[in-house]
Formats: structure tokens, sequence, C-alpha cells
């Protein structure tokens, strides 16, 4: 039990962090604005995801959580286009990466036997996420 408590807190430590925003860039304002509200909600659905790890949740709550956040990134991958500097294709890869190993995760595997597998592609696409933030965060 400890160590299922462990590797949920270490799995969200590394969510909030990958999603972290800071930078700044030179872009359209109207397409930055786009972006930000774009990884807003992704990083509003990781909050809740994480919430729901910490409180016992399952495989099947990974895969539902996936795909929630699709549209979502969809969406990123969508403002991302009209940003100067956004590595778009990064973006497309990343949730290909992540979807596809979160797919390959078996229904009856436990968190820990699923974290092995999911945990690269995840942190993938959340460093991809940061990365967008850095374009478009408003200078503070």
């Amino acid at each position: 039990m400890r160590g299922r408590k462990a590797l949920i807190l270490g799995l969200a430590i590394v969510l909030v962090l990958g999603m972290a925003v800071v930078g700044c860039g030179g872009s359209d304002e109207e397409a930055k604005e786009a972006l930000r509200t774009a990884l807003d909600k992704i990083n509003t659905q990781v909050a809740e995801l994480t919430t729901t790890f910490t409180s016992g949740g399952t495989v099947a709550d990974v895969k539902a959580a996936k795909d929630r956040l699709a549209p979502d990134w969809e969406a990123v991958v969508a403002a991302a286009e009209g940003v100067e500097g956004a590595d778009v294709e990064a973006a497309k890869k990343a949730w290909t990466d992540a979807e596809m190993a979160i797919d390959a995760v078996p229904d009856s595997a436990t968190l820990m036997e699923a974290a092995g597998s999911i945990m690269g592609p995840v942190q993938g696409l959340l460093t991809v996420a940061g990365d967008l933030g850095q374009l478009v965060a408003e200078d503070k």
C-alpha cells in the first residue's frame, strides 16, 4: 500500500511540475491567447487527474482521463499552429506516444505496473506542454 501511495505521489509531482508554464514569446497575441487557454484546460485536467490518483485511481481511470484529454490536446495542437516557434510536430508525436502507451496497458494491470510503461511518454507530453507554455507565458 505504501508503495502505491509513493508511486501515486510521484506521478502527481511529475504531472504538476511538468505543467509549469514560464517564459515569454514573440507571436501574435490572439494565437498566443488561444494556446494559453488550451494549455490552461490541460493544466486543470491534470490537477483533477492527480486528485483521482491520490484517492485510489485505477488503470480504467487513467484511460478515461486520456479520453477526456484528447480533444483538449487537439485544441493545444490547433492553437500551437498559429504561434511562431511552436513545435507542432513534437506536440502531435508526444500525444501519439502517450496515447499508445496508455492504450497498451491491460485493464487488469495495477497502477504500479502501468506506471512503468506510461511514465516516459506522459513526461514527454508534459515537457512539450511546458515548452509551448514558455512560448505564450505572459510577461510578469
